[in-house]
């Protein structure tokens, strides 16, 4: 054994000198990104960190929730649509839409409780990737500054203040596929104005096509000690969903046929976000307008052999909240207090029956006030 470790560690001593030595010709050097950023003191476990930064720039995204994908262990899948919530997986444990992983975005919560499709809805397609700086990510039920959701993991975005230069981008592929982005940002006062627009259509690779209308925009403005941003999003899709196998052992619809085609949904997010750092103490405060419209078809005929089974899940609310942490640092210990609060207004959550996209009838509709603090 003592063999095989002097034969291992004398293998590497010329890799070792080698790397030490300067490239003698640009070609072959070989660049490797990393960043300066000191975790030692500052993440409380191992199932932390970063990424952000070159991590995004050579890595292309086909959809929003590819951004998750960069945080290790988790994956998000899609179905019923590209407008809908992904569907997220992290470290084997099946996380519906977001039911344990929470997520926010400059501060602001993006999950939504008591939502009229799943609770803790978390929904990313708002989110423009060129746009996103950096990921700071948890794992685990060990940090109680997350708060709600937060039970397997937790995700925060935080969006870019200036660029590099401004850019316009349009990008083309098959089934109908485009999309626009045009971004950039100013020197503004005493700050920085940043803004994006960004647009996408996309038929997908059904046999019934999706008809995808995404809407993105964003406005920034960022100072020394505190910044201001103002997102909206629309979309509208129409989704293939879920069909029986032996329709398609059959013969009856092909691979990527469809049953019902009606089924999709509308979506709507804007929000103003608040953020400040004043000596130790760091402030956020948002204010989020969102609305889902889901028609789904999960059983068909089974319930109703003459109507069908297809129905219709509706969310409209307000969220409103704001947090507060203050530090303070010793030669040993660093201590951090914190509050949050948070208010959902929810106007309608509802339930209901449909027949060929149109809704028959009322299975339940609730108007909701729902409040949460933690210290």
């Amino acid at each position: 054994m003592l063999t095989k470790m002097l034969a291992f560690a004398a293998a590497l001593v010329p890799v070792a000198a080698h790397a030490e030595e300067p490239p003698h010709d640009d070609a072959d050097q070989i660049v490797i990104y990393g960043r300066a950023l000191d975790q030692i003191g500052i993440a409380t476990s191992g199932s932390e960190g970063v990424v952000g930064y070159a991590d995004f720039e050579n890595r292309p995204i086909g959809r929003v929730g590819e951004l998750a994908e960069n945080v290790p262990g988790l994956i998000a899948t899609q179905h019923s649509g590209s407008g809908k919530a992904n569907q997220y997986f992290l470290r084997g444990f099946n996380l519906d839409h977001g039911t344990d992983l929470a997520g926010y975005i400059d501060g602001a919560p993006i999950n939504m409780r008591s939502h009229g499709h799943g609770q803790g809805y978390l929904d990313l397609n708002f989110l423009i990737p060129e746009m996103v700086e950096r990921i700071d990510y948890t794992k685990g039920p060990y940090h109680a500054a997350e708060g709600d959701f937060s039970s397997a993991g937790t995700m925060r975005y935080t969006t870019r203040s200036r660029l590099d230069r401004p850019f316009a981008e349009v990008s083309g592929g098959s089934f109908g596929y485009w999309r626009g982005l045009l971004a950039g940002s100013t020197d503004l006062g005493t700050g920085t104005l940043l803004g994006a627009l960004e647009g996408a259509i996309s038929n997908g690779p059904w046999v019934l096509d999706e008809h995808q209308r995404k809407i993105n925009a964003l406005v920034k403005y960022s100072a020394d000690r505190w910044s201001l941003g103002l997102s909206g999003y629309s979309n509208s899709w129409v989704a293939t969903d879920q069909v029986p196998e032996r329709a398609i052992a059959s013969g009856l619809i092909p691979r990527n046929g469809f049953i019902d085609p009606n089924l999709g949904g509308r979506a709507g997010r804007i929000a103003l976000t608040f953020n400040g750092k004043f000596g130790e103490t760091a402030v956020s405060a948002y204010a989020i307008g969102s609305r889902l419209q889901l028609t789904s078809n999960f059983t068909y005929f089974l319930d109703n052999p003459v109507a069908g089974d297809e129905f219709r899940q509706v969310d409209r609310r307000g969220v409103f909240g704001g947090a507060i942490r203050h530090e303070w640092k010793g030669d040993v210990l660093t201590w951090r207090i914190g509050a949050d609060t948070r208010w959902d207004r929810i106007g309608k959550v509802g339930l209901y029956h449909a027949v060929a996209g149109t809704v028959t009838g009322t299975v339940r509709e609730d108007r909701i006030d729902e409040y949460g603090g933690g210290l």
